[in-house]
């Protein structure tokens, strides 16, 4: 009887990984609760005046702002970050510093409480800024310095809003199914190069990070003492003769499909992490117990699971309102505004069905893709829950994926590819044929052909979170396959065009050179005379 209970013990110990996780958690959970303290405690002293005219412009410009330059809304905050070092880095070429400036602006957009400002904070970022400026003398080529203005940016989050145990459930999954990829096909490929390219995909996988932040993490990787250096001239000069390299070698590793085929057979693990990450951060005072329990645990992660998918369902409707602005403020009205003219001084007469059609069918096209989502269903939460079980206090140690680098094409592979290339001429083909039925002059297909494709990329691209949480396989009947087939070559091309013409947005440029700057000294402006004129009143009265 006591073997028994020993080995059930034994069997429903966790992991190493995970106890290391939780660990971090209850730690973070504790340092978040002293500062809040400090914070409160210090909270009437020296409380600065705020007036709320300035405040209220700001977010409403910001507003604006996240509307015409679409970021997903875990990357809107670094994103402002980056925006305002840009300004100040790359276009004033500020040399003073500017640290108290940068967090009252993050604090009027919204993105920072004035509670949390302290002289402490103050100089710590000040000392990030002051570290940027000094290695950009030191460094020539302004692509080289938009890449340290986004290493920047990184750093800074990181610095201002810390989350070690988003960390620490990084590092968890990476040691957890570390030993379990194979690659196979592969001979050349180190193993410390295997190590790296499991990192990026742990890292893409479980925050979901854009190229900066895969960049900063490579940083830390391989130059740690970068965050830890002063800004002394000499040891920086040390440092920039290494970065240009450094980028270099970053650039192919962020780049290399090994990472991608790794990313692609971690993704129901990062499901798994992600959601046992929710649960214990709802139950960070009973986590140990719950942990200890497999059945309290199986419950637990079923009802995180069933609130993640009411909380993605609620960001998922409020991606698509924010897409369709986007792309009717961006896209629709501007391509419009080519066709016009064109048509009416080109062509010599305008044919109004295609220019109706391009104003109207993209958006009510994406609302209806959008109403195909469905929420994940409980199946899906139990099969989360034994998948938590698993890397909680699993033992199993054999391969979760065997990824071939190299195929070994047959004839059908061959052939399947051939025709996913015939599949582009059937897709264009027959929307150009449907569209000359209906009139479209050249222009008004190219301009259609654009805005289909945006669309269906941001139909995927909006419902790619609410997909990342199935662990179900789904079933796909012939019409969805024959759906997917004629759209897919859509998706790719929208991809590409999004990726290429985010370049040049022109409502971008307009925001970042010409109305910002301004606009930020108008705002300013507008605090400081709201302020004046209530001391006036005060004063009068």
């Amino acid at each position: 009887m006591d073997n028994t209970e020993e080995k059930s013990k034994k069997d429903h110990e966790l992991n190493r990984p995970i106890a290391e996780f939780i660990l971090a958690l209850k730690k973070q959970f504790e340092n978040e609760k002293k500062e809040e303290a400090k914070e409160k405690e210090e909270g009437g002293k020296d409380k600065e005046e705020i007036e709320e005219a300035g405040e209220n412009v700001a977010r409403l410009y910001e507003k604006v702002r996240n509307i015409i330059e679409y970021k997903d809304d875990h990357l809107i905050k670094r994103n402002a970050i980056e925006r305002i070092l840009k300004r100040n880095l790359l276009i004033e070429l500020r040399q003073q510093d500017f640290s108290g400036q940068f967090l009252d602006e993050l604090a009027m957009a919204g993105y920072l409480e004035r509670s949390s400002f302290r002289e402490e904070k103050k100089a710590r970022i000040g000392k990030i800024i002051s570290k940027y400026q000094k290695i950009m003398k030191l460094i020539g080529g302004y692509e080289m310095k938009r890449w340290l203005v986004a290493l920047a940016s990184c750093e800074i989050e990181e610095n201002l809003f810390p989350n070690p145990a988003r960390f620490a459930l990084v590092r968890a999954m990476y040691q957890t199914i570390r030993e379990r990829i194979v690659l196979k096909n592969e001979k050349s490929v180190k193993e410390s190069e295997k190590d790296i390219q499991i990192f990026l995909a742990t890292v893409k996988s479980i925050s979901k990070a854009d190229i900066a932040t895969l960049n900063w993490a490579l940083l830390k990787v391989y130059l740690p003492e970068w965050v830890e250096s002063g800004d002394g001239e000499k040891e920086l000069r040390a440092i920039a003769e290494n970065l240009p390299s450094l980028r270099r070698s970053f650039r192919k590793k962020i780049a290399s499909p090994v990472s991608v085929k790794i990313g692609v057979a971690l993704r129901k693990y990062a499901v798994y992490f992600n959601i046992f990450y929710e649960a214990a951060l709802e139950n960070i005072s009973k986590i140990d117990k719950i942990a200890g329990d497999p059945e309290s645990l199986k419950f637990t992660v079923q009802l995180a699971a069933s609130e993640t998918y009411d909380r993605e369902m609620k960001k998922y409707w409020k991606r698509v309102k924010r897409s369709l602005v986007f792309l009717i403020i961006t896209k629709v009205i501007l391509a419009v505004a080519v066709e016009y003219p064109f048509d009416l001084y080109v062509v010599g007469q305008v044919t109004m069905a295609p220019i109706v059609i391009n104003l109207f069918f993209p958006p009510f096209y994406l609302v209806f893709l959008s109403l195909t989502v469905r929420r994940p269903s409980e199946t899906n939460s139990a099969l989360i829950a034994k998948g938590v079980e698993e890397i909680a206090y699993g033992r199993e140690k054999k391969p979760i994926a065997e990824i071939r680098l190299r195929e070994i094409e047959t004839f059908s592979d061959w052939a399947l590819n051939l025709f996913f290339i015939l599949t582009y001429g059937i897709s264009f083909g027959l929307a150009v044929w449907i569209l000359n039925i209906l009139n479209f002059n050249w222009l008004g297909i190219l301009i259609f052909l654009f805005l289909f494709s945006v669309i269906n990329f941001f139909n995927a691209l909006v419902r790619q979170p609410v997909r990342e949480l199935l662990v179900a396989r789904e079933k796909e009947g012939m019409v969805g396959i024959f759906i997917d087939t004629l759209s897919m070559p859509f998706v790719k091309i929208g991809k590409w065009m999004s990726v290429n013409f985010s370049r040049v947005n022109v409502f971008v440029f307009l925001f970042d050179v010409i109305i910002e700057a301004p606009f930020k000294v108008v705002v300013r402006f507008i605090r400081e005379w709201a302020g004046f004129i209530r001391r006036k009143k005060e004063e009068m009265i």
